[in-house]
């Protein structure tokens, strides 16, 4: 079941792009602005992947904060993809 976004209301919906994708034997996901990241061996590794791309610190387990401070944005650096 399709929601509104945030700032849409009234109206129909607007139609929604599937996030994945596959590619011969390989699965890829999009994000906005057209990026495409992959190729991933099944369609969970990707979803696993486009999680940690939208969430990057919630598998954060040090004790510096994020962004502040020059261990923390090496270890920011570190977990790009």
């Amino acid at each position: 079941m399709q929601q509104y976004r945030r700032g849409e209301q009234g109206g129909s919906i607007p139609p929604r792009a599937d996030r994945f994708f596959k590619l011969d034997n390989d699965w890829y996901f999009t994000v906005r602005g057209g990026r495409t990241f992959g190729p991933y061996t099944c369609r969970e590794e990707a979803q696993n992947a486009v999680d940690n791309f939208l969430n990057p610190l919630k598998k954060y387990t040090g004790n510096v904060r994020p962004f502040g401070s020059l261990r923390a944005r090496r270890w920011h650096n570190a977990h790009k993809f």
